[in-house]
């Protein structure tokens, strides 16, 4: 629950350091730092972007390797139905075992990307469309939402720090 509670926090405060368009300072303490932040944000929200769509496409592909290279080295997955994943090895047994699924097929796509004001960390959320086949070989499907906070590496690219998705009720 305290990991939850992390998550929205860090949602919560992302979207709290945006400021009004047209605003490109933090504050009036600093003219440095007035110069230094800007809102103009658009090439990282279409890295991230492009990562997620990069990563549905190794979701697509059924790359368990290709899916794991998202995630920084001390990511938190939150998946359905499973314990949180905190470490290396646990994300990858539980990417390993989703894929190993009967007719899994696993696609997504990010509905909103932002990114907060100083540009070190953003989010995406999204739906999903989970497919696969149930213990007796019926067609199983799944719709679902998704929830990813993710942090700019000192190399400049974007990984993905904190992963949760969970289905939508059932209908």
């Amino acid at each position: 629950m305290m990991k939850l509670f992390i998550l929205f926090f860090c949602i919560a405060l992302i979207s709290s350091c945006n400021t009004q368009p047209g605003n490109t300072t933090t504050s009036s303490k600093s003219d440095s730092t007035q110069a230094s932040v800007s809102n103009d944000h658009s090439s990282d929200i279409n890295a991230i972007m492009k990562a997620d769509s990069a990563w549905d496409k190794a979701s697509e592909a059924k790359s368990a390797d290709g899916w794991l290279s998202f995630y920084s080295d001390d990511a938190i997955m939150m998946p359905p139905g499973e314990n949180v994943c905190k470490d290396k090895a646990s994300r990858e047994a539980s990417i390993k075992k989703m894929f190993a699924t009967p007719g899994a097929s696993l696609r997504f796509q990010a509905s909103k990307v932002d990114v907060a004001q100083m540009g070190d960390l953003g989010y995406a959320v999204g739906a999903y469309q989970w497919n696969s086949k149930d213990a007796n070989g019926k067609d199983y499907h799944e719709t679902g939402k998704y929830c990813e906070t993710w942090k700019k590496q000192p190399d400049g690219n974007w990984k993905c720090i904190v992963d949760i998705w969970n289905a939508d009720p059932a209908k």
